[in-house]
Order: structure tokens, then sequence, then C-alpha cells
């Protein structure tokens, strides 16, 4: 039989160490409850993500990519980009991710654009580049044939309207020219202001609207060469803008100030609002090429080639003033760096004689002795120009005293074609017509 004390002893060992097992047990349930706790939060926290990313790859695909194809590929100023929708992925991974997905679709848009755009570019400057030489080619059998026939016949005159129609052409080309990357295909000589504005002048189709204040002391200003044929195109762009608007006249007057000179044009018609204006304003700061991917009204493209000219050739140009008639005052500034000082004396006294001796030569049977300074400088044809003639400066052309008690020029219908044909020889006396396909290349 057992001592009593050791029987203690062995119960009392036994339920120490139950009690050790159950304490241990219980706290491996803790734990393992912890444990089930912990993953089914992880598991929630997990779903949490998961659909988060899940709205997340959803709105990048069906709100942000979209709204960014619009700004980028469309053009659509205006339109917001979001960002991330959940607030919780901004600085992840995540986050990087689509950030860089924006940029390799801005870049890949910017880079399929700048491939189409330069390709296209070439095209139409090849195509206008034989376009502009078959004009002037034209152009020049225009002004070989009324030099052949009297001023203010019915067959001289419609010559003139076909030239006029032929000018109109090659001014449309010169725009895409510009736009495209390119100069306007034209060198001209040292002219004056005067020139200038009869030349914009007669390049737009109411011509006979624009109504030229002339001062000899600006418009006898020599403006140089480099310059003449950028300043004439955003003229005639400023002109054609002011005609369109407008059913009056167009007044057109060259101001100076401290720093150059201003071609201030002037018409009665539609006035610009505030929306017009900035829009106005954005095209002639604009100074890069024509974005052809974008283009949505090619018959809106005046102040874009206004806006290129300024930019590449130094002068500038300003259309958010009201004229005094009502309508819009469009200003063009030319700073003194820009002008030239003419030809020579010497040059002028032989052109002069070389005038005088063709007009001789050429005089037809029943013709007004030619006055001396009005007879056209001849053609030369200089090497290198494919054949062309580049047409020199000639003096300004002296209109005949008319009698006492002949009718005044408006109510006479010869005097009226003479004058229209004096106006179309001082245009075109006052160019070099050399296509640029047959002297330079871009």
């Amino acid at each position: 039989m057992l001592d009593p004390q050791v029987t203690a002893a062995i119960f009392s060992a036994g339920f120490a160490v139950t009690s050790a097992g159950l304490l241990a047990q219980t706290r491996a349930k803790r734990a393992l409850a912890t444990r089930c706790t912990q993953l089914e939060q992880q598991r929630e926290a997990d779903g949490t993500y998961t659909a988060a990313l899940e709205t997340e790859v959803r709105h990048l695909a069906e709100v942000t990519l979209p709204a960014l194809v619009d700004v980028l590929a469309r053009g659509h100023r205006g339109v917001p980009v979001p960002g991330l929708r959940q607030e919780q992925l901004a600085g992840t991974v995540v986050d990087h991710a689509h950030q860089a997905v924006r940029r390799w679709l801005q870049e890949a848009v910017a880079v399929t654009r700048e491939q189409i755009g330069r390709a296209a570019r070439s095209s139409v400057r090849d195509m206008i580049d034989e376009a502009q030489t078959g004009l002037h080619r034209c152009q020049l059998r225009v002004v070989e044939e009324m030099e052949r026939h009297p001023d203010g016949t019915a067959y001289h005159q419609s010559l003139m309207n076909f030239d006029h129609l032929v000018t109109q052409s090659l001014h449309t080309l010169q725009r895409m020219r510009i736009l495209t990357g390119s100069w306007p295909g034209l060198q001209r000589a040292d002219c004056t202001v005067r020139e200038v504005v009869e030349s914009a002048r007669g390049r737009i189709s109411d011509y006979l609207r624009v109504s030229y204040t002339y001062e000899p002391r600006t418009g006898e200003t020599w403006l140089e060469g480099r310059v003449v044929e950028p300043v004439t195109v955003a003229l005639t762009e400023l002109l054609s803008n002011a005609a369109a608007f407008s059913d009056g006249k167009v007044f057109v007057e060259v101001q100076a100030f401290q720093t150059g000179y201003c071609i201030v044009v002037d018409d009665g018609g539609l006035n610009m609002n505030a929306f017009q204006r900035e829009e106005a304003a954005r095209a002639l700061g604009r100074r890069e090429v024509l974005d052809v991917t974008t283009v949505k009204d090619t018959g809106q493209l005046g102040f874009a080639v206004i806006g290129r000219l300024a930019g590449e050739y130094g002068f500038s140009a300003d259309v958010t003033s009201t004229s005094p008639y009502g309508g819009v005052r469009a200003v063009l500034r030319i700073p003194l760096e820009l002008f030239g000082h003419g030809p020579t004396d010497e040059e002028m006294r032989a052109e002069r004689d070389a005038a005088v001796s063709l007009a001789q030569q050429t005089s037809f049977p029943g013709a007004p002795p030619a006055a001396a300074g009005a007879a056209e400088v001849p053609l030369g044809v200089p090497a290198g120009t494919g054949g062309l003639p580049q047409r020199r400066r000639r003096s300004p052309i002296v209109a005949p005293p008319v009698p006492d008690g002949a009718p005044a020029p408006a109510d006479d219908p010869d005097a009226f074609s003479a004058g229209l044909a004096r106006l179309g020889r001082i245009i075109h006396d006052t160019e070099h017509d050399i296509p640029e396909g047959d002297r330079f290349h871009d």
C-alpha cells in the first residue's frame, strides 16, 4: 500500500502536468483564433485592394485614356484629364505605372503626329513647287501678251483680269508654303512701302474697295528686299480679312513711330468678340509650322500665316483694336532694322534710260509718246533661273494730264481701263517673279 504522502505527490504532479497542458492548449487556441482573425482581416484587405485595382484600371481605360486622347490626338482644348480615382493608391506602384502609361501615350501621339506632319509637309511643298513654277510661267506669258497690245482695249483688260486670277492663285500657294515651313518662294529687291501696299492690294479679289492714303514721307520709304515679300503676304492676309468681313471701303494708312512704321488697316464691318480676339492673338503669336493632323478649317489660316512670317522675319501684327469705323483695326508693325536704302542714283538713272530705250523700240502706231521714266524696264533673264525672267524695279508711272473739258476718269471707260492697266503694271513691276523651284530648294 502506497504511502499517503507519495500518493499526494503523484496526484500533485499529475495535476500540475494536466494544468500545464490545459494552459498550453488554451494559449494555442487563442493564438490560432488570433491568427485566423488576422488572416480574415488580410483577406478582406486584399479583397478591398483588388477591388480598388479593378476600379482604377477600369477608370484608366474608360475615363483617363479617352480624355488624354481627346487632348493629345483630337486637339480638344479644355478637356480635363483626371488622375487616380482611388486616393489610397497615390504614390504606389500602380500610380507610377499609370503615369508611365500616360507618358508613353503622349510620346507615341507626338512621334506619330510629327512623322505624319513631316511627310505631309514635304509632299505639299513638292506639289506647290511645281504648281507655283507653272503659274509663274503662265503669268509671264500673260504679261508678255499685255505688252504687245495698247492699254485700255478690251483684250488688254481681259488679260489683266486673267492675270489677277493667277496672282490670287499664287498667293494661295504661298500661304500653304509658309504654313508648311518653307519661305514665300519669291526673292524681291528693295521696294518702297507704297509698292508693298499696292502689291498686297492687287492680290485680293476686292482690290477696288481698298483705299490707300498715300503720303510721300512714309510711302517712299524703302523696305529691305529680304522682307518685302513676307510683309506683302502678311498685309495681303489683313486686307483680305478686312474685305471679307466688311462691305464698304477698307482704309490703309502708313504711320511712322519712333522705332519703325505701322501699316494700319481699318474696316467698318463686323467686329470681333473677346473670344475671337483671344483666338486671333493666339494665332498671330504662333510660330511653329502647320500641324496637318489638327487642321479644322483651312479657310481660317490667314492669322497663322502672319504669325509664322512675323516670327521668322521680325515684324509683328495686332488685331485687338477697334476701328474708328466700327470694325477691326489691324496693325502691321515693321521695325526700323527691316528698312533699307533703295537703289542708288546711278541704278535708277540706268533703269530709266533702259525704260526709255525699250519704249522707243516697241512703240506702236498711234500710241502717245512715253514719258521719261514711265516705260517698263526690260525683262531680263538672269543666269540660273531656268529661263524665267526677273522683273526689275521701275519708276512710278506719271498719269498724263487731263485736258480741260475732258470727262473725269470715273466717267470715261477708256480712261478707267487704262488706269487699271497702269495699276496692274505697277503691281507686277515691283516683284521679282522667280519661282522658288527654279532658284533655291529648302
